[in-house]
Formats: C-alpha cells, structure tokens, sequence
C-alpha cells in the first residue's frame, strides 16, 4: 500500500539575522543459514564539483577552533560514559566471528537505497530511495519506505529529498539534499519542519549521514555530492555538531567527503568515514564537543556505518559491497557479503537483533546474536 499524505514545511527555530533560503522541489559467531550469530545518508553517486569558494573557507572556521575541537577548548573533560540501554543486556566482545556471513536480500528492484534506521515507536525500519534517473534542481529525487519486519513495505514519505536518517523521542531526522537542511518528519502526521537550516548563514551542500546524542548533541556529515549544480555556500565539506541550544558548530572542516557518521555505544566516541580517509575517531567531550581526530581503520570506500552493543562497528564498503566488521580497537573481524553499492546498515526489531542493509537497488539483512542501535 502506497500513502500519500501531504505534509507541510514549518520551522522548529525562530528567525535569525541569517534566515535561511528554503528551496523545494567485540565479536558475537556468525552462524550460515537462518542466524548471524554476529553481535547510524551517504550515497557515492557522482554530481557536479563544488565550484572554488576558498574566499569563504576562512570565515566559516574562524570562530568555531582548530579542526576536531569544535570551539571546546583545553577545558572540556572527556565524557563520562553513558549506561548502555536494557537491549545491550548480555553484549560480549569475547567470542570469535567467522570471516566471512552472506546477507539475505529482503526486496529488490529500488533505484537506490540508503540511510535505513529503526523507529522503536513505529514497529518499523525506514529507509531512503534516491531516484539518480531523474536528477531535479536539487538533487535527485527522494522518499522514504516504511518496513515492518519481515517483509511488509510501503512509501511513507512519497518526497521526502532524504538521504541519511536517524531517530529520536520527536520523530525521524532526515538529511535532506533538496533544501540543503536537516528536517524533521512526524511519525504521526508526516509532517516536515526544518530542524537544522545552515551554518552562520550559509547552505549546507547536501547533508548526508546524522548521529544523535542521548543528551540531545547533533553530529552530521555535508559532502558535496548532491549540490548537482549548486553552488557551494560554505566552500568545504564538513562534519557538523548542533548543541542542544540549536547552535551549529563546524567539527571538522579539513576531512575530504566525510560520509557515514555514528556513535560508539557508550557515546565516548564518534566515528566518521571517508571515502579517502577511511573511518576516523573523534573523542566526545563532556560538553558533546569533540576532540581530535584520529584514523580508525582502513575501509575501502566507507559508507555508512551501524554498531552493536560490544562496541563494533559495521561499515558498508561501497563499491565492494560488503559490510566490514571492526573491534572496538579498529582490528578487521567479519566481512558480510551483501551487493555491489552497499550503502548502509542499522539495528532493529523488536530484539534489535535484526541487521537490515541497504545496497544499490536491494534491501538486505542478516540476523544476529548481539544487539545493536538503530542507526
């Protein structure tokens, strides 16, 4: 069943000085068979180049810090790690992972899938659909599909310009590439309101993967990938952190194409690929700003990333199109083989032991033994 709700636009910030221009359109047994006993919007499709704004580069670092310390300072205590929620009862890091799983595809026949997460309150996993065969002003077109486990799907959002998305107690958050925003979907009414609009008055280029703090901190990559002829307000790609307050700060300004973004289970750490820097670490500060950055571990082409509640992480491998599974120190563990233009994973079900993937043009998953969080 296909739903076509209409929705509207509003803004869940007053108006500034800058308003922004709206445009619209470690390791658990992977068992083979029925169960993976193994135990976070970015999609590689080539758009326009960002025309040269170097002139910008310098206003838009210059009140936020060096790169990686987000304007925290020498001051900010490391953060305190959070109690892991009651699905991560029982996580072990202890047993060994096979060297290899197989996904199971869910359906096929989608353009190109992205961003999947798990909303506890709906019973559902959602996902993204970018339509590269029909490229709009403002990047291609987009909605996002509803999955209620095992196989029922239906279009929840029919234009949404979503890529990346995650989850929080107000409803889904939604990078979104046609307005150059973060935006906001209501799991009730469907309805659309701008969450984060830019950056010192400027657009962002096309918001890609979204990591949300327990305590409300908002961590984000901007590639350029979906500007498809916009200009490029800021100059860079960057990786972005919005404070509870609404404050948005630049993170990291120096990180070519940063893409998949999550948090380790605990919330000490932040991970973001690249798709020439491989994954990174930041530490997360007491504040929820970050230290900085250090290389995590070689990924060809990461993507977007999932982790489990032993703290490992599972990053889609792009053009290889398979998720590799890294320990808590970075070591390769696990590989599952899933399809070529394997984009993203997250946890969910009802025990969020269920790894659903997206790939190209198919939906995957793979059952586990360990949980993991739902984006």
């Amino acid at each position: 069943m296909t739903l076509l709700h209409p929705f509207s636009l509003t803004s869940e910030t007053a108006p500034t000085a800058h308003a922004r221009r709206v445009r619209f359109p470690s390791n658990s047994l992977i068992c083979a068979g029925a169960v993976l006993c193994v135990a976070v919007l970015a999609c590689h499709a080539p758009s326009a180049a960002s025309p040269d704004n170097s002139a910008a580069t310098p206003s838009v670092k210059e009140d936020v810090g060096a790169p990686g310390t987000a304007a925290s300072g020498a001051a900010a205590a490391p953060a305190a790690p959070r109690a892991l929620p009651a699905f991560c009862q029982g996580a072990s890091a202890e047993s060994a992972v096979p060297a290899t799983a197989k996904a199971e595809l869910v359906k096929d026949g989608f353009v190109f899938v992205e961003g999947p997460v798990w909303s506890e309150q709906a019973g559902a996993f959602f996902f993204s659909e970018m339509d590269f065969n029909t490229q709009g002003p403002n990047g291609p077109p987009s909605k996002i599909h509803r999955l209620v486990l095992p196989k029922a799907f239906d279009v929840f959002i029919p234009d949404a310009g979503s890529n990346g998305l995650a989850i929080d107690e107000q409803g889904l958050v939604a990078c979104t590439h046609d307005t150059q925003t973060l935006s906001r979907y209501d799991l009730k009414t469907k309805q659309r309101s701008v969450f984060v609009s830019d950056f010192q008055g400027k657009h962002f280029n096309s918001p890609n993967d979204v990591a949300i703090h327990s305590a409300g901190h908002v961590y984000f990559s901007d590639p350029n990938w979906q500007l498809n002829g916009r200009h490029s307000d800021t100059g860079i790609t960057g990786v972005y952190w919005r404070k509870p307050s609404g404050e948005v700060l630049l993170v990291d300004g120096d990180l070519k194409q940063p893409n998949g973004v999550t948090l380790s289970p605990d919330e000490t750490k932040l991970y973001v690929g690249a798709v020439e820097g491989g994954v990174n670490v930041y530490p997360v500060l007491a504040d929820g700003s970050l230290g900085a950055r250090q290389h995590f571990a070689d990924v060809q082409e990461p993507d977007g990333m999932a982790i489990d509640c032993a703290g490992r992480l599972f990053v889609a491998s792009h053009a290889p199109g398979k998720v590799i599974v890294l320990a808590p120190d970075g070591k390769q563990i696990g590989v599952i083989d899933v399809a070529p233009k394997t984009t993203n994973a997250a946890f969910g079900g009802p025990d969020h032991k269920t790894l659903l993937i997206t790939a190209g043009t198919g939906v995957y998953s793979i059952r586990t033994a360990t949980a993991g969080f739902p984006y």
